[in-house]
């Protein structure tokens, strides 16, 4: 075992241990919702109708829709048809068997619900709203404050983040923008008297911390044309950093789907490097570790500080969008820009926290994980380099990993809370991903909070699980359980122990905007996959609102 694993293993089981004296479920609020996951994560079949409806209901009027749709998706329908009793592949029928009982327990909800339509539909709207609540930290400026006083009293920061992708107008455009600065205008107002929990580099972490989306500021983005995208939101964009800069606060680039990845960083880089904002370090980007080009931008994007002499900020996760990335792919028959496979991501994590504390001189890290084998290895390699805990810090969602946070905080570590804010509506998106990351099969909180792995098989290498299934060598439960649920997809490749990819050898059709068809960016030849439409039918999964 090398030392790094061994300082690994030793922080990580300092975490488990912190967190097993304040224990807490997978959730923060129980009920309604902790039942409803528990389920989810038992039946696939259950989970897929589940989160159809979830995804349709903000968008739903009419009492006699809702209950019409909870029919369409719930009740007993013939073999080959949608309803909650419809034919079930064979991979899905055991998870199924072993909820018979709860079948008719559907279907005569379902009855009931036609029979009081407007009672029905109030219960299941309130419902799912507080299933949203479960992630969102409020609905507007004055109702988030009361969460981040609540975890500022827990010595727990905030970034907050207005609700709300890829608008249709520019009216829309606009609004946000204008939301933007209103919700900056009210942070630095109602924490005016703050300071940072540690105290020691602190100019490195405002206080007041916003996280926007380029795709909300503009609504006439393509990925083919970033140019013009820069010269729309360059406009909007400016006024909110330079009040964010007298202020003192800091804003984050929020990272969104593969189709945005090379604008968003153009974007960035153009804006930070103009004459009024070249010297300013309170501003921040996103990499997302699933993608395979992520240290090829990181590397990009570490010289290009270099180059501008000041320093910014780096939000390391793994991602969010990756059923949506494999999807669409898949349809158009390009190499898909994510691994398929949860632990290739996990390695890739730690080689890119390694690129950012080797470069801590210009970029401060900003560690997005609820991965405990994450979290430690970024602690341990810290240490190992010599750079001082107060110099970055640890990033989770809201409503989610609560022990952990307070464990890292009583470690000393800074945490940072990521805190949307906003409507039910334009955080449905937000509300199916956060849906999809609880119930997957490899994710870290389910395996620790719903399935109690233990800490030995949770702070496994994942670059040695890898490893291992390539040479077929014999692994254990909670490392099949990874390889098989990494693919994220369906439990026919859930079967798969060892890595291949199931695409098979894919073809890179992600073409130009030329006479050959092919899209280049043409300021560094990185290729960009055209726009593409959303896949045919109600497929559940992740994708731009």
């Amino acid at each position: 075992m090398s030392s790094l694993q061994a300082q690994i293993e030793k922080r990580g089981a300092r975490i488990f241990d912190l967190v097993d004296r304040h224990p807490e479920s997978i959730f923060s609020k129980a009920g309604f919702y902790q039942r409803i996951m528990a389920l989810s994560m038992r039946d696939e079949h259950f989970k897929v109708q589940m989160f159809r409806f979830v995804d349709v209901l903000a968008s739903l009027q009419r009492s006699g829709d809702i209950v019409q749709h909870l029919g369409e998706y719930f009740a007993p329908a013939p073999a080959g048809r949608d309803g909650f009793a419809a034919y079930k592949p064979p991979e899905l029928a055991a998870s199924s068997r072993r909820l018979r009982g709860f079948a008719p327990v559907i279907h005569t909800g379902v009855r009931l619900a036609r029979i009081v339509p407007w009672l029905s539909s109030m219960v299941l709207r309130r419902n799912v709203s507080g299933m949203a609540r479960q992630f969102i930290a409020g609905r507007n400026p004055d109702d988030i404050m009361k969460t981040l006083r609540k975890r500022r009293q827990q010595k727990i920061g905030f970034t907050v983040d207005l609700l709300g992708e890829a608008v249709v107008s520019e009216t829309e455009a606009g609004a946000y923008a204008a939301r933007c600065l209103e919700l900056l205008e009210h942070l630095a107002r109602e924490t005016r008297s703050w300071t940072d929990p540690l105290g020691t580099n602190s100019e490195l972490f405002p206080v007041v911390n916003l996280s926007v989306k380029i795709s909300a500021l503009y609504s006439q983005m393509n990925p083919a044309d970033p140019a013009d995208a820069i010269a729309h939101l360059a406009p909007k964009l400016r006024p909110i950093l330079r009040r964010a800069r007298e202020l003192g606060a800091f804003i984050n680039f929020d990272m969104e789907s593969y189709a945005h990845k090379n604008t968003t960083l153009d974007l960035f880089k153009t804006l930070c490097t103009e004459a009024e904002f070249n010297d300013w370090p309170h501003a921040g980007i996103v990499i997302q570790a699933y993608l395979r080009d992520a240290e090829a931008d990181l590397r990009d994007l570490i010289e290009w500080g270099r180059a501008r002499g000041t320093r910014f900020t780096v939000r390391l996760v793994k991602g969010a969008y990756w059923d949506y990335e494999k999807i669409k792919s898949r349809q158009n028959g390009w190499d898909c820009p994510v691994y398929l496979r949860k632990p290739e991501s996990d390695v890739n994590f730690e080689a890119l926290t390694r690129v950012l504390l080797e470069n801590e001189s210009i970029v401060t890290a900003a560690f997005g994980s609820h991965n405990v084998r994450s979290i430690a290895h970024a602690q341990a390699l810290a240490e190992e380099l010599g750079i001082d805990r107060s110099r970055f810090e640890f990033q989770f969602l809201y409503g989610m990993a609560g022990p952990i946070k307070r464990a890292l905080v009583e470690m000393s570590y800074r945490v940072r809370e990521y805190c949307p804010v906003g409507e039910l509506l334009p955080g449905m998106s937000y509300l199916v991903r956060r849906l999809l990351e609880n119930t997957s099969n490899e994710g870290f909180l389910r395996a620790k909070f719903s399935e109690h792995v233990s800490a030995k098989e949770l702070l496994r290498d994942p670059g040695e699980i890898i490893r291992r299934a390539q040479s077929a060598s014999p692994l254990s439960e909670g490392e099949r359980i990874e390889v098989r649920g990494s693919t994220q997809g369906s439990a026919q490749d859930a079967k798969t122990l060892t890595l291949p990819s199931p695409f098979g050898r894919e073809r890179r059709t992600m073409a130009t905007t030329g006479e050959d068809g092919h899209r280049y960016d043409g300021a560094n030849g990185r290729a960009r996959p055209p726009v593409v439409e959303q896949p045919p039918g109600d497929v559940y999964k992740t994708r731009p609102s």
